[in-house]
């Protein structure tokens, strides 16, 4: 494929993913593609995405300017498994067609793309997937310190993912972010320049 190389990379809540992403679009001039943001542009009004859901779950979390309100998509996602799965059956295809398409078209010789599962992924789409690794107390710090949440919540949510052995297994490579964006750019320099 033209010399391009696409990176997917993975990681749990606070392991400072969005470091090591500023790090390879700012020093390498990779194309991000964010597998969550790709999910959200399905949803919008008007595209196949929305109405795909709203056939299969009705318009209940639709607010009155025609957009998802995210709040009631995510209650009834909590409240009811069958929904959530009905949901990720439906999205999650269209997010990877859409993710290997501008993978596939992107200018840029390195892609990464970044997501939390890659089970549906397009066979094949990836030359490495990469885990970003920080262990589970700075993980806990860096979300109680940006993003205001108590212990017990990090504590949660953390349990809510994939457990580290199960990141490593699915990694090509594991990238330490347990000591801050200098020692990201050694890693990478590393991976890119060697």
């Amino acid at each position: 494929m033209d010399g391009k190389r696409i990176i997917g990379v993975t990681g749990g809540v606070g392991a400072g993913k969005s470091t090591v992403l500023e790090v390879l679009r700012t020093e390498y001039k990779a194309r991000i593609l964010l597998a969550d943001t790709i999910a959200h542009e399905l949803m919008e009004p008007g595209t196949k995405g929305l109405l795909a859901v709203t056939k299969a779950l009705g318009t209940g979390f639709i607010g009155a300017d025609g957009a998802v309100d995210r709040n009631a998509l995510a209650a009834l996602l909590f409240q009811d498994p069958k929904a959530k799965k009905i949901v990720d059956g439906l999205i999650h295809p269209m997010v990877w067609e859409e993710i290997k398409r501008r993978a596939e078209t992107a200018k840029e010789r390195l892609v990464i793309i970044e997501a939390a599962v890659f089970e549906t992924a397009p066979e094949g789409l990836f030359d490495e997937i990469w885990y970003i690794y920080a262990s589970r107390e700075n993980r806990i710090l860096r979300l109680m310190e940006n993003r205001g949440y108590s212990r017990e919540k990090c504590e949660a949510i953390i349990a809510g993912q994939a457990s580290e052995e199960q990141y490593r297994q699915m990694a090509d490579r594991i990238i330490d972010n347990n000591k801050g964006r200098e020692e990201i750019k050694k890693q990478l320099e590393e991976i890119f320049v060697s």
